[in-house]
C-alpha cells in the first residue's frame, strides 16, 4: 500500500506537535444502521471496517504520537466525481459528519486514546482525481508548550537589547 506522509523542514515532525498524512482509498461513512429482527446492523460493516484499520495503520506509519490531552483534527475527504456530475462541490452523500466520525473512532488508540480529547474538528470534501482522506493531528498541548517556550525566547531577545 502506498503511504503518502508529508514530511517538512518545520520541526513539526521532529517535536510530535502536528502530523499529517494521505489515507487512500474510498471514504466510509460510520453511522448508518440497518435494524434486521431487532438487532442494529451497520450497512457497510465490511467496508467500514478496512477504511478505518487502513486510517489506524496510515497513522502508525506516520508515526504519529498518541497524545495526553486535547488534539485538533482536520480532514480533507477526497471523494470521486461521477461522470455526469459538473459541479465544483460534492453536495451529496456520505454525509460528512459520518464520514468524519469514522475517522475519530479510527484514530482512538492510535492518535488519543478517546475521541473525547478532540476540542477541535474542520472536515471538509472536495473532488479529486485520488480518493481518499488528508488528515492533519495537532497535539493541542504540545503546541501550547511550544508556543510559550517560542514568546519566550521572543522576551529574552528583547529585554536583552532593551536594556
Amino acid at each position: 500500500m502506498d503511504n503518502l506522509v508529508t514530511h517538512g523542514n518545520s520541526g513539526n515532525e521532529i517535536s510530535g506537535i502536528s502530523t499529517h498524512f494521505f489515507v487512500p482509498g474510498r471514504p466510509v461513512p460510520q453511522g448508518s444502521l440497518k435494524f434486521i429482527n431487532g438487532h442494529a446492523i451497520h450497512v457497510r460493516a465490511n467496508d467500514l471496517a478496512v477504511w478505518r484499520a487502513t486510517i489506524a495503520n496510515c497513522a502508525r506509519h506516520a508515526q504519529v504520537n498518541k497524545a495526553l490531552e486535547g488534539v485538533e483534527i482536520n480532514v480533507i475527504f477526497h471523494m470521486a466525481r461521477p461522470k455526469t456530475v459538473k459541479r465544483k462541490e460534492p453536495f451529496k452523500r456520505p454525509d460528512i459528519d459520518k464520514l468524519a466520525r469514522a475517522v475519530l473512532d479510527a484514530l482512538t488508540g492510535v492518535a488519543y486514546d478517546d475521541d473525547e480529547q478532540v476540542v477541535k474538528l474542520t472536515a471538509s470534501k472536495e473532488y479529486a482525481e485520488t480518493e481518499g482522506a488528508w488528515i492533519k493531528i495537532i497535539d493541542r498541548e504540545k503546541l501550547s508548550r511550544s508556543l510559550n517556550r517560542a514568546e519566550a525566547v521572543i522576551d529574552d531577545y528583547f529585554n536583552a537589547y532593551s536594556d
